[in-house]
């Protein structure tokens, strides 16, 4: 028997619906015209932003300001032109494709967010990675999954959840959230805790 350490308070009794993210494969791909790849990296940035923006007004809406904030904070990290002037550069320097690039500087900083001693900064980590999926998903015609449309009674189960996924849930129709990674303190946990949910972290 596993035993899991509660995140927030109460229990949540439903039918267990298994959420199971696709796993990207990115490979290196040689570009000929690093101008037009720059292009294309910029409209899947734009693309993230609107649908970060739109996720943070929703939360405002439906939750918070306070719980908005981690989605406001995922805009700060796509619109840090340290972050993006990297990846334009890995591409027009590497001549790589935009998928590689992403995969590489993102999880560069992933990694350092997360050697930090400062809690909150390796939340950024989290982040980090998030938001370069979504990237990567848009720019592979990959569609997340939508996980707002569950129906009512639901228990979500997971490996983890991001803070993307989190924020697209409908707090009438889930009863509870049992994942196997994570913490008390992930954003993820933060938005379950202000629906009352209770997710369980293996």
């Amino acid at each position: 028997m596993y035993k899991g350490t509660s995140a927030s308070a109460g229990i949540g009794i439903g039918k267990a619906v298994i959420v199971k993210e696709e796993k990207l494969v990115i490979t290196r791909q040689t570009i000929n015209d690093s101008a037009e790849e720059i292009q294309r990296f910029k409209g899947a940035l734009e693309k993230t932003i609107k649908e970060t923006e739109r996720m943070a007004e929703d939360l405002a809406t439906r939750v918070g300001e306070k719980e908005a904030e981690i989605m406001q904070g995922h805009m700060m990290l796509l619109a840090d032109p340290m972050l993006t002037g990297e990846i334009e550069g890995s591409i027009q320097n590497d001549k790589v494709n935009s998928e590689f690039a992403i995969e590489n500087v993102c999880n560069m900083y992933a990694d350092m967010f997360a050697s930090m001693g400062d809690e909150l900064m390796q939340q950024r980590a989290t982040d980090m990675r998030d938001i370069k999926t979504r990237m990567q998903k848009t720019l592979m015609g990959i569609r997340s999954v939508d996980i707002s449309g569950l129906p009512k009674g639901s228990v979500i189960v997971a490996e983890d959840l991001t803070p993307s996924m989190t924020a697209g849930i409908n707090p009438e129709n889930v009863t509870g959230i049992v994942t196997e990674l994570g913490g008390k303190t992930s954003h993820s946990a933060i938005l379950a805790r202000a629906w009352r949910f209770l997710p369980w972290l293996r």
